[in-house]
């Protein structure tokens, strides 16, 4: 199976006291190849966006140490530093990319929140009170507050870092932009299906296996015989037929 991981956002910083605060960073991205058994239940973890000063939840397939994906780091009440993506370096997979650093607070605005990786790149940095725009595939980050009090904006999923808050005056506490949870998928290359030209009698579920508007046949295992063979009505053509999917796919 080809499994994909996206780390959980980190939040972006509160002010519970006068001042602006760093953006949150985004979660690491990890991906290889990972051999499992048919019939077998397989532990799979989403690592959920941070909404405190801990950093975003690691995702991962069947244990930490087949694939996994590290969340980014979340900035500390009061801080106008930006957090750190999640690091590539403490990922597991044959592709590992670093989630982008959110933005430290510039002057007297907030720092937008770092964006998660992608299959074919590392996270963006923040650079301001704007959220990074992420690589195909990851998750936006969440901007920063300006000019007002206010809460920071959440990432984007996948793991895409929090923005950071602006307290003036006497107002409440205002709250960091949450980090976006992350995200894992699973995949599975199959090639032994045979393209069909119509639907015909036999096939009367239309996907897309080959293009648009085609559609494609997949062998099922098939079991046991009937009593009584025929096409005449009452007569069985053919009995335990089964077809097992195991967790997210596209049809």
């Amino acid at each position: 199976m080809t499994v994909e991981c996206w780390g959980g956002g980190g939040r972006g910083g509160t002010r519970s006291t006068n001042g602006v605060a760093g953006g949150g960073g985004g979660g690491a991205y990890a991906s290889g190849t990972a051999t499992v058994t048919p019939l077998t239940s397989y532990t799979v973890t989403v690592g959920a966006g941070s909404t405190s000063a801990a950093a975003g939840g690691d995702s991962w397939f069947n244990t930490v140490t087949t694939i996994l994906a590290k969340g980014g780091n979340s900035v500390a009440n009061n801080n106008t530093s930006g957090a750190n993506g999640g690091a590539a370096i403490n990922c597991v997979g044959t592709v590992r990319r670093n989630g982008g650093a959110g933005a430290s607070a510039p002057g007297l605005t907030s720092g937008g929140g770092g964006s998660s990786a992608g299959p074919g790149a590392a996270g963006t940095a923040a650079t301001g009170t704007a959220g990074a725009t992420a690589p195909t595939g990851g998750g936006n980050g969440g901007n920063a507050r300006t000019g007002s009090n206010g809460n920071g904006s959440d990432g984007g999923v996948p793991g895409g870092g929090g923005g950071g808050a602006l307290k003036t005056g006497g107002a409440a506490t205002r709250n960091g932009g949450a980090g976006a949870d992350g995200k894992v998928t699973v995949s599975m290359a199959y090639t032994a299906g045979t393209c069909l030209s119509s639907e015909g009698t036999y096939n009367a579920i239309v996907d897309n296996g080959c293009g648009t508007g085609a559609t494609s046949s997949v062998g099922l295992v098939q079991s046991g015989l009937p009593t009584t063979l025929g096409t005449a009505a009452g007569n069985a053509r053919l009995v335990s037929v089964e077809l097992i999917v195991s967790g997210t796919y596209n049809a």
